[in-house]
């Protein structure tokens, strides 16, 4: 049964009669709408061990130098790991795209341009005939008749096969095209690549398989896929924390989300919160590391975490002055709650807070500086000057790091201490809940 990945821009199909994974490009194509079905060309490649790849490029598609950088970068790195061996390129003329794409890659995979799909299978079928005739071939013969010793090691093998097959290599004449196949097919046999394989399949007619596939390969894909698959646990289990906390406790009246690299004993929070009788508060973390000077790494589990909480609409949220610049998107302006805030306050506790305000500008500049520092060029950054420079209220800030310890936060960070800065959720439509909300939590940590 063939895998179909299709989309307005992009199909992507592995082909299970001839076992090879066909891109066919439609058109224009930019950012996420070339990126995502690539990758699923290069999972396809793992998951059904298939070592070809054909890209159609017959309609003669457009791709940014965003996105031809990014190719570079990462997906023929991704192909890489995926056992891609010949990647064969369609078209009817070899047009400056094509030309690129044989320019970066040629040394990676080998490649192949056709001009058709119709050739394509001629060529498979070719190079099975060959292997087909070769067959019975041992690899003291197949050195042989690449005029090598019987001793001769890898690296002599593999120039003696270039040697051998630059003169028909690009040819189109059946001549030609069929000695190509058939010094690939002794290369195979030489190399000892058509032992191993047969080794691997004999070796796997013992193992047990599941679910339709053997266990190494299972093993491999595990190998290739298992921090996609622990972030997605993650995510699950944050997901399922949500479900727990508001789906089978109905009681819960209110929800607050704390965000950065810290930790957190959220027990003096929910006694504040409870204290103004609002039932079963809920006080979630997600450990979010943001650019710094420490070289702690990113880390993906923690983002996820966050998206789990953030779209069960806390009704406020709770961050430090590192992190909140990274998430100007989540927070709504509080300036219009401010008053109704700062009337709540005790004095002392309107003595130690100050307010932190931050434009959408701003904020752009923040993430392009992130999207630069990932390798991401000039194409797919947005323009600061687009967006409004005007300040928002962010949120209310809590510097004094033992007001912030008594609140049971303790920052991960080597360097610095963590403070608070309390706003409003994005998604957040109750003003009186967030007004009493933050009001709780500041004058709680004033007492």
């Amino acid at each position: 049964m063939n895998e179909v990945f299709d989309s307005e821009h992009i199909n992507v199909e592995y082909k299970k009669d001839e076992d090879i994974v066909l891109v066919v490009l439609k058109g224009k194509v930019k950012r996420d709408n070339y990126r995502t079905p690539m990758m699923h060309a290069s999972d396809m490649l793992l998951r059904h061990s298939c070592k070809v790849l054909a890209v159609d490029f017959q309609s003669d598609p457009e791709l940014s130098e965003a996105d031809i950088n990014w190719s570079k970068k990462i997906l023929f790195n991704n192909l890489k790991k995926s056992g891609l061996e010949k990647l064969i390129l369609i078209t009817p003329e070899s047009t400056d795209l094509v030309k690129k794409v044989v320019n970066f890659c040629g040394g990676k995979f080998k490649t192949v341009i056709s001009k058709s799909y119709e050739d394509v299978i001629n060529d498979i079928d070719s190079a099975r005939a060959a292997e087909e005739k070769y067959s019975k071939m041992t690899r003291e013969d197949a050195l042989e008749y690449m005029g090598l010793n019987a001793d001769s090691d890898i690296k002599e093998i593999d120039d003696r096969f270039w040697q051998m097959s630059k003169k028909y290599r690009g040819q189109e004449d059946p001549e030609s095209m069929a000695m190509e196949d058939e010094i690939s097919a002794i290369y195979d046999i030489a190399s000892g690549r058509r032992d191993i394989r047969a080794e691997e399949e004999e070796r796997k007619k013992n193992e047990p398989m599941y679910f339709g596939r053997y266990k190494s390969d299972w093993d491999n894909i595990i190998r290739y896929n298992w921090k996609n698959w622990l972030l997605g646990a993650v995510v699950g289990i944050s997901a399922l924390c949500v479900i727990i906390g508001y789906v089978m406790n109905s009681k819960s009246d209110c929800s607050v989300l704390v965000f950065g690299h810290m930790y957190l004993d959220n027990t003096y929070i929910r006694e504040a919160l409870e204290e103004q009788n609002l039932k079963n508060p809920y006080v979630g973390l997600a450990d979010i590391v943001v650019p710094n000077d420490e070289n702690i790494p990113m880390d993906k589990m923690g983002n996820e975490a966050f998206n789990a909480q953030f779209y069960t609409n806390p009704d406020v949220l709770i961050s430090d002055e590192r992190s909140y610049q990274y998430y100007f998107s989540t927070f709504q302006d509080l300036g219009p709650l401010y008053d109704r805030i700062m009337a709540g306050l005790s004095d002392k506790a309107k003595a130690g807070i100050r307010p932190v305000y931050m434009s959408e500008r701003e904020a752009i500049r923040k993430n392009n500086d992130l999207l630069q520092s990932s390798g991401f060029v000039a194409e797919d950054l947005r323009n600061p000057a687009e967006f409004p420079d005007d300040p928002i209220l962010i949120g209310i800030e809590i510097t004094d790091p033992d007001i912030v310890t008594k609140m049971g936060v303790e920052a991960k960070w080597k360097s610095r201490k963590t403070t608070f800065v309390l706003g409003r959720c994005a998604n957040s439509k109750d003003d009186d809940m967030t007004v009493l909300i933050i009001t709780t939590i500041i004058n709680a940590a004033f007492k």
